[in-house]
């Protein structure tokens, strides 16, 4: 099978890693994003919301879609600040694996909002006026890999059986070291490189035209194609995606493949991601060139900023620095709060990750 649809299974089949509970660093969970460090986040999703909603005219409904919603976390946090559009707000979350969803309705349920909340497995089909958004999806939705050979290129296939744990072929994705992993036989699955189709191969060339031999590169299809559907829902809105990346796919080919294409659990890099299939999650930087046209593409940490952030924090930096010296426990809850804010725009972290937005109507 192609690396794609052993991702596919790998993530969401009967065994997979989300469907066997993969979850977000919350109660021992095995990755954090921004939604996971508070709520400052999600205050500042809310106050663009609010803004767009604003520019659009105030629209009733004002339909908020997010793609990829786990356990509802970021809209529970999103109806905690919504401004004046919640008076006309309905808030969609998508999110295919049935035990997340279910516990996603239950969590916003408890809050008791007065905003109309539904879950739904895909994007909806009707069309709306809002804004569709998406925290870290596209980055976990399955790509083909391709590598160039001196004579064009190849695709990864992956078969199942079994090999050391030690074998070769792990050093290259990088993550924990074997020394750290149990050292023994594992069944799992082995990279097989076929010539790739002719339309594949065409596209790298496209994105890659002087790519060395040797040289890996991810294509995102499904990224692509969920964008392009988020984009046909909206009659008038916005599409907002944050996720980590980068605006080229010539940049990742230039790293090594170990440092974009990661596997995750309990908050740490892991092994090769095809070694225990579903034990871990898997996931690729964002090649935003891949993506459809349009978008307008930020820095996390300026987006934060254009956002607000910094007045958010103003009052707590402020106690901050007069308490600090002897803090009381007000003082250490704005500390707190400024420890979310420096980590959401850490230059080296996720201050580095991306911000896209295209607009329609």
């Amino acid at each position: 099978m192609r690396f794609d649809e052993y991702m596919e299974d790998a993530l969401y089949g009967a065994s997979g890693f989300y469907v066997r509970g993969g979850r977000p660093a919350v109660r021992g969970g095995d990755f954090a994003t921004a939604v996971e460090l508070g709520s400052l986040f999600a205050r500042c999703v809310a106050g663009y919301l609010d803004r767009v909603w604003h520019e659009l005219g105030r629209p009733d409904p004002f339909v908020v879609v997010e793609g990829g919603a786990g356990r509802g976390t970021l809209c529970s946090q999103i109806l905690r600040y919504a401004g004046e559009c919640r008076l006309s707000l309905h808030y969609v979350m998508v999110e295919r694996v049935d035990r997340q969803r279910t516990e996603a309705l239950e969590q916003v349920e408890a809050l008791g909002a007065d905003v109309p909340v539904t879950a739904i497995a895909d994007l909806p089909a009707d069309p709306l006026v809002g804004v569709v958004l998406a925290n870290e999806l596209l980055d976990n939705l399955p790509f083909r890999l391709l590598e160039r050979s001196t004579t064009g290129w190849q695709e990864v296939h992956v078969e199942r059986g079994e090999r050391s744990v030690g074998a070769p072929q792990a050093a290259q994705y990088g993550g924990t070291s074997e020394a750290d992993e149990p050292q023994a036989t594992s069944e799992s699955v082995v990279e097989v490189l076929l010539d790739a189709p002719a339309d594949a191969a065409a596209m790298a060339d496209v994105l890659m035209p002087h790519a060395e031999p040797g040289a890996r590169v991810p294509l995102q299809l499904k990224a692509a194609v969920w964008v392009r559907r988020a984009l046909r829902l909206l009659e008038r809105g916005r599409l907002l995606v944050f996720d980590y990346g980068v605006p080229t796919t010539a940049e990742l080919a230039a790293r090594s493949q170990g440092d974009w294409l990661r596997t995750y659990r309990s908050q740490r890099r892991v092994h090769d991601p095809l070694r225990d299939p579903g034990s871990a999650d898997i996931t690729c930087d964002v090649a935003f060139d891949q993506l459809p046209p349009g978008t307008t593409l930020t820095s996390q940490a300026d987006w934060l900023a254009a956002a607000g952030i910094d007045d958010m924090t103003s009052p707590a930096r402020n106690l901050w620095q007069r308490s600090r010296a002897k803090p009381s426990a007000k003082a250490l809850v704005a500390r707190t709060l400024l420890d979310q804010a420096d980590a959401l725009t850490d230059p080296n972290g996720m201050g580095a990750f991306w911000a896209a937005e295209w607009r329609a109507g």
